[in-house]
This record gives structure tokens, sequence and C-alpha cells, in this order.
């Protein structure tokens, strides 16, 4: 028998084509100039595309199960959600009116005691709502832009709070808008008070901090500064008023050869991602002193006193 017979090799209907060598080169080399060419001109997103938009109805005929599974478990479980939300919200309901008439019955105290000691009564701040539209695009400051103005009742100077606590101050008034310089800025400085001490002090802005973005400048290395203590408004520069939350205590270093104690805080306020403010009305507004006349040649006068706080950034 020849050596070609069909018990040596399979006849030519069967051939197999190539050789696995030479089918492993043209596949290599294909994938290479796909590779090539969708770095080049970028033809697999438009591939991906065209491929999604086809099996787009398979993919959702083959999800309509499934979706309607979980709307009826929805369907199933809202009742009973709703009915624990209801609930939820009737116990807070409860908590806040408690609190509510608890802080009017102490208000009313303190208004009282304010009276008969001849003294001033502390009023509620005013309040205009407002929405931050933008960031300042100056990279040297940390400021923001609100959507409301002068015309809109937001004065030169005035607090601007989120919901935890003490956001920055109006350095700049428009007539439909406004800027904010957060108290993370390098030149924002505010009056604060420890909540738990009592003790004054105050709080500059620094932003290349890393634990928090504020420093408790000038207290005491022996002062009662402990890591936690909440820092509040103190009222004192006639700007915020009293009791404002504005920072925690992150970190406190004492060192022997300082006299004075390195306090390293955290804003409250969401300075990075807020978005929905309130301008609060300043307590004395910030209006330039008016210009002192001229002194007579022969009658020198005796020097004005002056009393600057630095509460706005320049």
């Amino acid at each position: 028998m020849a050596y070609g017979t069909l018990e040596r090799s399979p006849p030519p209907f069967f051939r197999q084509g190539p050789s696995a060598l030479t089918r492993l080169v043209l596949f290599a080399a294909l994938a290479v100039l796909l590779m090539t060419l969708d770095a080049r001109f970028k033809l697999t997103p438009l591939l991906r595309q065209g491929v999604a938009v086809a099996i787009y109805p398979l993919q959702r005929l083959a999800q309509a199960p499934v979706d309607g599974v979980r709307q009826l478990a929805g369907y199933v479980e809202s009742p009973l959600q709703a009915q624990q939300e209801i609930r939820r919200l009737r116990q807070a309901n409860l908590d806040l009116s408690l609190q509510a008439q608890l802080q009017a019955q102490l208000r009313e105290e303190n208004n009282r005691l304010r009276t008969l000691l001849q003294l001033q009564r502390s009023e509620p701040p005013q309040s205009v709502a407002a929405q931050i539209s933008a960031q300042a695009s100056d990279p040297f400051s940390r400021s923001v832009l609100i959507d409301r103005g002068s015309l809109q009742g937001v004065e030169l100077g005035a607090p601007v709070i989120d919901e935890t606590g003490l956001l920055g101050q109006v350095t700049r008034d428009f007539p439909w808008s406004a800027e904010v310089t957060l108290i993370t800025d390098r030149d924002a400085v505010v009056p604060v008070q420890n909540q738990r001490t009592g003790e004054r002090g105050l709080l500059y802005g620094e932003p290349g901090l890393s634990q928090g973005g504020l420093e408790l400048r000038w207290m005491p290395a022996a002062a009662d500064v402990r890591v936690g203590d909440l820092l509040v408004t103190s009222g004192v520069d006639g700007i915020y008023p009293a009791g404002l939350r504005v920072a925690r205590v992150v970190a406190v270093t004492r060192q022997r050869d300082s006299a004075f104690a390195r306090i390293v805080c955290a804003p409250l306020a969401d300075v990075e991602g807020g978005r929905h403010v309130l301008v609060l009305k300043p307590l004395s507004p910030l209006v330039p002193p008016p210009a002192s006349p001229r002194p007579r040649a022969g009658k020198p006068q005796a020097p004005a006193a002056s009393g600057v706080t630095r509460t706005l950034p320049r």
C-alpha cells in the first residue's frame, strides 16, 4: 500500500487548512493591528456603542422579569417603610417641640434677667437663604460666590453659616451676588470661645494645615485646651453672634521652648462641598468711620483712640 493512502493521511476533502503556527501568527498580527488602529483612530468606542445599541432591546427584555419582581417587592415594602418613617418623624417632631418649648422658656427667663440687670436683650439674628453658585478663581484665597447680594439684604461683613457651623464672612457685596471668604482662608480671623472652659481666643485660617485648616493661636501653653473641645463664636467683635459653632480641636502640641501651645482645629462647616447657606445680619454694620476734620494750626488735638478688630480678610 502506498504511503499517502487513507490510513496515513486524510483525503483532500477533510484537510484542516493552515497549520496551527500559521494561524497563531495570523491572529497575533491581526490583534496587534486592531490595537494599533484602536489606539490611533479610536475604533473600539464606536464599535462598542454600535453593539450596545443593537443589543439594548435584548437586555431590556431579559431584565424585564427582574424589574417586575423588584417593583412588586417595592409595592409590598413601601407601606411598611412609610409607616416606620411616619413613626420616626412623629418622635422627632415631639423631641423638637420639647426642645423648642424649653428654649422658649430659657429665652424668656434670660430676657427677664437682662431686664432686671438693665442689660441689652439678645435677639435672634435675621437671615437670608442663599446658594453657593461658584468658587473664586483666585488660587491664593479660599472664597466662594453666592447667588444673593445687596438687593436681597446681604450686607458687607455678614456671617455665613450652613447647617453645621460657621462657613465664612461676606467680604465683597454686589447687587445680585456676594463673595464669601471661608474661615480657612489665610487672612480670616474669628474670635472664638471654648465652650467647655469659656476661655476666649483667636482662630486663624491656615489652608496649608493637613489636619483641619484652622489654628487657635496665642494660647498659653498651660491653657486648658483638649482634643475634642468645641469652639464657638464669642460675640465680642460685634460681627458674629455669640454661640455659632465654628471648629473642633483635633491636635494640641506643647513645647518646652515655647510659651504658646500649637492648637490645630477642624472646621465644623462643610467648607469644601457645601451648597446651601444662610447669610446672617451682622450685629453692627461695617461702615467706614467719618473723616475727622483737620486740626487747625496752633491748636494741637489729642489723638483719637482707635480700636480695630481684624474681622475681614484683606
